[in-house]
């Protein structure tokens, strides 16, 4: 049975968490039990898209900035208002109650201006970047980088809940027979042979096959990506920080021949990767614990190398809308130092003839193009920005010199 009162208190305390201390969003909500984690989840990811016109609306009704916390009630009631048709005066009490579990003092306050939101309006006036819901900085790059229509269509797409989209190795057309005979809605992936689209929220563990390893969660943006990899028979794969796991073990589906190296360095990821593997049956990967700056590997020791660099999301807001939080300018900065590094690490241990992919989940240049500048051939290059099917993403297929 729903749990809404806890539901609501913890998506206040998440929110407080992301705005406030730069906390992830999806850490907390793993933790929550299960009967208040769909709510908590819709309140928090809600406001997270819609922050900066939210903010707004709410603004207007204070004389002065409320405390962090309690701005972060005022936006979760704000939210719940708008986009959740729920009656005004079920909201109103609700968020007065939570109010009373995290600031007694701000209960008027609380009572006050989520009345005037319900009997209001939406704000008709918004710059820019409130309308795009995007941080001023970010705004102003991606302006900046694809121009102004440019952003108004990436931002369409991520203020709405993302589709679900998986990869299904062996027979696509057979397992859409199977998900549609078991009453689930899906498209074929137009960017991937192997992808197949379903209505967000899906529950994952429900889908035909999911215990016998008959596909993997994977965006199709991403599978597009993997599938530009050259790889033999034989051939030693390296794929660099690969947590959780999805692309080492699509690559050892496809390529059951190979040797699959996943290295992370993140121990505590470690389990997570290894049980993706075992589900997936991908029985030709070996895991490897260390950073992918300093590989415990000779030189020119690899054929093919995936890497999957660290990076600020900026391709996957609508996934992970935190990310608009836990990301500055200066973020994206230091991400393109440490990716540079990767890179040359991956050159070194890379043979004479060999391709290196290189791939984020950020469409931001200084994480795309200025990373791989100078780094040999580029055999291919794509950019993906948001769209309803897919997400952001950017990728480059290089060759090392013979």
């Amino acid at each position: 049975m729903l749990d809404a009162p806890s539901a609501r208190l913890a998506a206040v305390r998440l929110l407080d968490a992301v705005l406030a201390r730069r906390q992830r969003a999806d850490v907390g909500l793993a933790r929550l039990p299960a009967p208040t984690r769909a709510l908590a989840h819709e309140i928090v990811y809600g406001v997270l898209r819609r922050y900066f016109s939210l903010e707004v609306d709410v603004s207007r009704f204070l004389r002065e900035k409320p405390e962090p916390v309690v701005r972060a009630l005022l936006l979760a009631g704000a939210y719940q208002l708008r986009y959740m048709r729920m009656p005004a005066y079920a909201v109103v009490h609700a968020m007065v109650d939570v109010c009373k579990a995290v600031q007694p003092r701000a209960k008027g306050l609380v009572n006050a201006v989520l009345r005037r939101v319900a009997e209001s309006e939406p704000p008709a006036r918004l710059k820019p970047y409130q309308r795009a819901e995007l941080p001023r900085w970010l705004y102003a790059a991606w302006r900046d980088q694809f121009g102004a229509e440019q952003v108004r269509n990436c931002a369409r797409w991520l203020r709405e809940k993302p589709l679900l989209s998986v990869a299904v190795p062996d027979g696509r057309e057979n397992w859409m027979r199977s998900a549609e005979r078991a009453g689930f809605a899906c498209e074929r992936g137009a960017l991937s042979p192997l992808a197949v689209t379903l209505a967000g929220g899906t529950a994952v563990e429900s889908l035909p096959g999911y215990t016998r390893g008959e596909f993997l969660v994977m965006d199709q943006a991403a599978q597009l990506a993997v599938l530009q990899l050259p790889v033999r028979a034989h051939d030693r794969v390296l794929d660099l920080c690969a947590a959780p796991g999805g692309k080492s073990a699509l690559l050892a589906r496809l390529y059951p021949q190979a040797e699959v190296l996943a290295v992370d360095r993140d121990a505590r990821r470690l389990p997570r990767l290894r049980d993706n593997l075992r589900r997936m049956r991908a029985t030709n990967v070996r895991l490897v614990h260390a950073d992918a700056r300093a590989l415990p590997l000779p030189d020119a020791a690899v054929n093919t190398i995936l890497l999957d660099a660290p990076c600020t999301a900026s391709g996957i807001l609508r996934r992970h809308p935190d990310a608009k939080f836990l990301h500055d300018a200066g973020d994206v900065r230091r991400h393109a130092v440490r990716q540079r590094a990767m890179m040359q690490e991956a050159w070194r241990v890379l043979r004479p003839g060999g391709f290196v992919l290189y791939a984020v989940c950020s469409i931001h240049r200084a994480e795309n193009e200025d990373v791989i500048a100078g780094q040999g051939e580029v055999v291919r290059m794509r950019r993906l920005l948001p769209a309803r099917d897919h997400d952001g993403f950017f990728f480059a297929l290089l060759r090392k010199p013979a």
